[in-house]
């Protein structure tokens, strides 16, 4: 009897226990050592390896447990890691102090990894966090540790210890620290140490390899660890390995204080890039407008404007781009403004036409002539696509352009279109261009927003949107039509690069972006879409290539290369494909006809029309066949020209005298025109 009293007791004893342990918040972690708080939040002090070291947990840790770790001076400017430990993080730190990322603190750092990662289950790759001298014992740990590393974010990090403590550049240097320095590392004398080569500025080969995105936050004032010896220098040599960096400068701000007022842009870097698992589809947000975001600059362009060698600029648009403005208004400045370098313009634009065009025609249109820098424009034409389509259409056109050329620098810019206004007077960029700075921020690709300008001298009162007739004296008439600006409205967008254009300068150094490609923005990003020519195989039917001299193939051959014609019912374009998408690249007419499309046997049940209200001329188009075919499929695709024109209608409120003018032989027909096909995927012979 009392042995079955104890054995129920014991039974309600472990239960409660159960119950009381699932009850437990996730931050009740089982560290060991001394809990304290540190700021709302449970600190664990321990030791490893006869090491102190610190754990401080989150109320609940997001999924994979992401961590930061610090180098040096835990709990200095602690705002980004209170917003990281909200955010599900861990934030760590060991304290070897005075080693300066020395070979023994790196193997320390090793025993804490394993600790942690094997013990705890934290993630496998950590966001490292050097203020100072802590930026040796991330950068060196991160040099040995690559495949470890998430991010770095570093704060007037020291990257060569002759800078700091040795003293040996500008620097006022350090003669305590660097005697201590030498005994640490255990050189033999100084000589030795300046002799060294594994100073951060030295090996980040490994880590542009692995692609490990790093954040520079710096004064430029900065007295003790000056950083054009430091920060500047691992910018310029990792860029041009291909490792992507972004650089925040504080002018005027020397080496203290750490930090930024506004912790989101190192927050927002260590959550991006720490992600266990990047999500499908980014999560579209509002973006604050700015004239520009620098970001990565245009170092390779600007190096070579600089030394007076020949630039091309490819301007990839719309016809916001494709007018005689500031397409050719910018050249002429870069021309002035470097007067030593030829500067070519490669024109890439076409009206009407979004990204979702953009990405097909990118390398026939302008990479085929080998930018050196490609502005693209489509914020106004992809106003009304969803962030997701934007997203594929505008990654796609940049992994095209660094694939085929990673020394291309590449600028966004954001047009005005009447409407924009509600977003920018509230300061936030419209939907579409909030779409594009997201990719960029990822890509650390510049931008230069243009309708930001705009709206800025409407509220002044120095200029009017829209008008048709002349303005007062001082005030800017910026379009006839709320779209396409003016010769003075393509002069602001002029006016706006010459302006920024010292911003940009200021964090410009040469860069392959090959490295920024290791991580997409979006899976199912459009880099594989391409034009391919049709061909005569291709043809059934009765099919005439245009000659030279047709007045169609003067204006339209450019882009769509050879243009075979059909007027004739029953004539076919065949061909088999393997991929997700298929269109046809042709032209719509007054004259224009109908296509019957066919997709592995099954017919569209409407013709497609080659004709449509805008219609009292030919202009470029494209014709969708199918938009959700499965990519490992062998897919085969049939074109006829239909034997009935289409209904010539909706033209008619265009005309002077439509009853009669529609008659015409101008509106007669079932003509097709067809130059490209737009594939994401290949054909298959």
């Amino acid at each position: 009897m009392k042995r079955r009293l104890c054995q129920i007791l014991s039974t309600a004893l472990t239960a409660a226990v159960v119950v009381a342990v699932l009850a437990l918040p996730a931050s009740a972690e089982s560290f060991p050592g001394k809990k304290s708080d540190w700021n709302g939040f449970d600190r664990f002090d321990f030791e490893v390896a006869g090491k102190p070291v610190l754990v401080v947990a989150p109320k609940e840790a997001a999924p994979g447990k992401p961590w930061v770790w610090h180098g040096e001076f835990f709990g200095h400017k602690p705002a980004p890691d209170i917003a990281l430990l909200k955010r599900g993080f861990h934030v760590v730190y060991m304290q070897v102090p005075n080693q300066f990322g020395s070979p023994k603190a790196v193997e320390s750092w090793n025993e804490f990894y394993r600790e942690l990662t094997e013990k705890h289950g934290f993630a496998k790759k950590v966001a490292l966090v050097g203020l100072s001298r802590g930026g040796l014992y991330c950068y060196n740990w991160a040099r040995a540790n690559p495949d470890k590393v998430a991010c770095l974010y570093l704060d007037a990090p020291v990257c060569d210890f002759k800078s700091w403590p040795g003293g040996k550049g500008t620097g006022l240097g350090s003669a305590s620290e660097w005697k201590r320095l030498i005994e640490h590392h255990g050189f033999k004398d100084e000589q030795e140490a300046l002799a060294y080569t594994g100073n951060p500025i030295d090996n980040l080969a490994p880590l542009a390899k692995a692609g490990i995105p790093l954040l520079h936050v710096y004064g430029d004032a900065d007295e003790v660890v000056p950083w054009e010896e430091n920060t500047g220098i691992v910018a310029e040599r990792y860029r041009k390995l291909g490792g992507p960096i972004t650089l925040i400068r504080k002018p005027g701000v020397k080496h203290h204080p750490h930090g930024l007022e506004d912790p989101n842009p190192i927050v927002n870097f260590i959550a991006v890039n720490s992600a266990v698992e990047a999500p499908a589809v980014p999560e579209y947000h509002s973006v604050k407008a700015e004239l520009v975001q620098p970001r990565g600059g245009l170092g390779n362009v600007l190096t070579k404007l600089r030394e007076g060698k020949p630039v091309r600029i490819a301007y990839l648009g719309g016809s916001i781009t494709a007018a005689n403005g500031w397409r050719v208004k910018s050249r002429a400045w870069f021309a002035e403004k470097f007067p030593n370098a030829k500067v070519e313009e490669i024109h890439a634009a076409i009206g009407g036409t979004g990204s979702d065009l953009g990405v097909f025609r990118v390398q026939r249109d302008a990479l085929s002539k080998n930018p050196d820098l490609l502005f693209v424009e489509f914020s106004v034409n992809d106003a009304s696509a969803a962030p997701e389509q934007i997203w594929r259409g505008m990654e796609g056109i940049v992994r095209q352009a660094w694939t085929h050329n990673p020394e291309t620098d590449i600028c966004f810019v954001y047009t005005y279109a009447v409407g924009q206004e509600k977003f920018l007077e509230k300061g936030e960029c419209p939907r579409a261009a909030s779409a594009m700075e997201q990719l960029a921020e990822h890509y650390n690709i510049p931008t230069i927003n243009f309708a930001k300008r705009i709206v800025e001298l409407q509220q002044a009162g120095k200029l009017i949107y829209k008008s048709d007739a002349p303005t007062e004296a001082g005030v800017i008439r910026f379009s006839q039509d709320g779209v396409h600006p003016l010769d003075e409205g393509h002069q602001i967008y002029t006016d706006v690069i010459a302006e920024v254009w010292p911003a940009i300068e200021a964090v410009s150094f040469p860069t392959v972006h090959a490295g920024k490609l290791a991580k997409p923005f979006i899976a199912d990003h459009w880099q594989a879409a391409k034009m391919i020519p049709v061909t005569k195989s291709m043809l059934a039917g009765e099919w005439n290539e245009l000659p030279a001299e047709n007045s169609l193939s003067k204006s339209f051959s450019g882009r769509l290369g050879t243009i075979w014609h059909t007027g004739t019912p029953g004539s076919k374009i065949q061909f088999k494909v393997r991929g997700s998408q298929v269109k046809l690249y042709d032209l719509v007419g007054p004259n224009g006809g109908q296509a019957i499309v066919t997709v592995d046997g099954q017919a569209k049940v409407k013709p497609v029309q080659r004709f449509d209200s805008y219609c009292t001329y030919h202009r470029l188009a494209t014709l969708p066949v199918s938009q959700a075919l499965d990519p490992n499929e062998v897919h085969t695709v049939s074109i006829e020209v239909h034997p009935e024109q289409p209904d010539r209608q909706p033209v008619a409120f265009r005309l002077k005298d439509p009853e009669t003018e529609l008659k015409s032989p101008k509106y007669q027909g079932t003509n097709f025109w067809v130059g490209q096909i737009l594939v994401i995927g290949d054909l298959v012979d």
